[in-house]
């Protein structure tokens, strides 16, 4: 993750070479919990269209599956 995001950082005109690598680590890591955040936040609200009751539980039970999996590639 952290060679992505430099690239990207790169990419947009960021002085990278500049930051010293804790630096670096440390604004790769906040930028991906933050993204992984804003991935949380789109599948809890849903596409906000009606849904039926047993189709509500199926994906309220996903909707745990899939955020368990995205914190899980904060350890990775």
């Amino acid at each position: 993750m952290n060679e992505r995001i430099k690239a990207l950082a790169e990419q947009a005109g960021f002085a990278v070479y500049g930051w010293n690598e804790n630096e670096f680590k440390k604004f790769a890591n906040l930028v991906a919990a933050h993204e992984r955040e804003a991935c949380i936040k789109l599948v809890h609200e849903g596409t906000g269209e009606p849904v039926q009751t047993r189709t509500l539980l199926i994906l309220q039970k996903d909707r745990k599956r899939i955020e368990d999996a995205i914190l899980a590639r904060g350890t990775t």
